[in-house]
């Protein structure tokens, strides 16, 4: 296979994985909608989640969790009990993730390479990509999340298209101890973040997440191409920022574990000093520590 390295033969690649691939549900590209309009109320939710019910069961196990039952009479039953018990943005974010775990469930991984530990590393950085845009300008937190959470797609899309390929360039990437895309420039092999970029245009997503996903590696703005706004440009450093910290905090794992440390050219147009990025960090990692009962249900049979 001759990998490829322009714009045709992504598009070709994602051609191919069409009817191999899940596409992406409608509840995903609704629930899109939902978290671009900042005023819309937990009504118009709720028929939306009723659409699922993977999702609407997952909501009922978590809003029954202790933390979120306590000093509760009786269980939720009801997906309206549910959205009033946890509250707009942690049900937007449930469904989103219980969405992307079905969707990486229905890929076969390569040996040693856990489809969990992927989407664990992908929540991880959705969780610390809201919370860093809550700092930074608090209405781009949900973009950010969704962002976070759909950066790796790419991976994911990559496997399906060739999983012998795929498990052996995650050895190498072992083996040389170097990160996914250092590895994939190298090799001149499918590169991820474009991949993902296109599968993203190609199910119709936000072209937030389109973007987000094609430049989630490059710290250098004057390199991200066709990036016209602001706006775009803080979400891509927030999320950049984000993968580097959850690699830093060794939480699920993308394919490696090198970890390489901002420039002070990024940190400084997210108003961070080295004190503040640790105590971003251990923000991250408490938030986590918080979400490690809920997490565990996603993924508990």
């Amino acid at each position: 296979m001759t990998p490829p390295d322009n714009k045709l033969d992504y598009d070709l690649i994602v051609e191919s994985l069409k009817g191999h691939l899940p596409s992406l549900p409608v509840v995903m590209n609704e629930l899109m909608m939902v978290i671009s309009d900042h005023d819309a109320a937990l009504y118009a939710l709720r028929d939306l989640l009723k659409m699922d019910q993977t999702i609407y069961a997952q909501l009922l196990k978590i809003a029954n969790t202790h933390r979120y039952r306590e000093g509760r009479e009786g269980k939720v039953v009801s997906i309206d009990d549910a959205v009033q018990v946890l509250g707009l943005e942690k049900v937007k974010q449930v469904a989103m993730n219980t969405t992307i775990l079905d969707l990486y469930g229905k890929v076969s991984f390569p040996k040693g390479f856990s489809l969990e530990a992927l989407w664990m590393h992908s929540v991880g950085v959705a969780i610390a990509s809201s919370i860093l845009a809550g700092k930074v300008d608090s209405d781009l937190s949900d973009q950010a999340y969704t962002c976070g959470l759909l950066h790796d797609i790419g991976k994911v899309a990559k496997c399906k298209f060739d999983q012998i390929l795929y498990s052996e360039e995650m050895k190498s990437v072992q083996d040389r101890k170097v990160d996914v895309l250092q590895w994939e420039i190298s090799a001149k092999s499918i590169r991820h973040d474009l991949l993902g970029s296109y599968l993203a245009r190609a199910w119709g997503i936000s072209t937030l997440v389109e973007t987000v996903t094609r430049w989630h590696h490059e710290e250098d703005r004057s390199k991200r191409i066709g990036i016209e706004d602001a706006k775009t440009q803080l979400l891509v450093d927030i999320v950049f920022l984000a993968n580097v910290t959850i690699h830093k905090l060794g939480f699920g794992h993308s394919g490696h574990r090198i970890v390489r440390p901002p420039s002070r050219l990024i940190m400084r147009r997210l108003g961070l000093d080295e004190e503040a990025l640790d105590e971003f960090a251990e923000k991250v990692g408490e938030r986590l520590e918080e979400e490690a009962e809920n997490l565990a249900l996603f993924t508990k049979a």
